[in-house]
């Protein structure tokens, strides 16, 4: 009896693991396209019906060196990929993406800006010939519902840019 059952576990075990597919053995995605900023984001089959909710980052100038004359340039858009069962009342871990210029983000891996109060900048996710798209430093320590799944899909990098002609959504 308990050999008839390992097979019924391991299928069970692995569909878990290895989440959902089609019938071709892909796993189902979801691939939201940014025409804006060139990039795609591609996001589990279950984040079909997601959210993109518009944000602003806003930097500082660290400390007394020069600054040119561009710099002034220093807030930039955040953009929130949102789960569709997040609602206000039960609010779900967002996948937060900021996007800076070519020059902004030198500055910040100069150390020259700052974006937030953490000690250390945010993580580059991928770039084109215009922006970089960088995720925000401890966007995870909030630990709101859905937050091990979205650090789970960030450390796949699911952020491709710029993006494929092919791809759409």
């Amino acid at each position: 009896m308990i050999v008839r059952l390992i097979p019924i576990f391991l299928v069970a075990w692995c569909a878990a693991i290895c989440g959902a597919q089609n019938a071709s053995g892909a796993r189902e995605q979801v691939v939201y396209r940014n025409a804006d900023y060139d990039f795609c984001f591609t996001l589990p089959a279950g984040w079909t019906g997601y959210a993109i909710v518009a944000e602003q980052w806003k930097g500082e100038w660290i400390g007394d060196a020069p600054r040119p004359d561009s710099a002034k340039d220093l807030e930039g858009p955040k953009l929130l990929i949102r789960h569709p069962k997040w609602t206000s009342s039960e609010p779900r871990e967002d996948i937060p993406i900021m996007v800076f210029s070519v020059a902004q983000w030198e500055w910040i891996a100069a150390e020259k800006v700052s974006v937030s109060a953490a000690p250390i900048g945010p993580t580059e996710l991928g770039l084109n010939a215009k922006y970089v798209f960088a995720l925000p430093a401890r966007y995870e320590f909030d630990e709101k519902e859905g937050v091990d799944e979205v650090v789970e899909l960030m450390n796949h990098h699911p952020l491709r840019a710029p993006c494929p002609a092919t791809e759409s959504n």
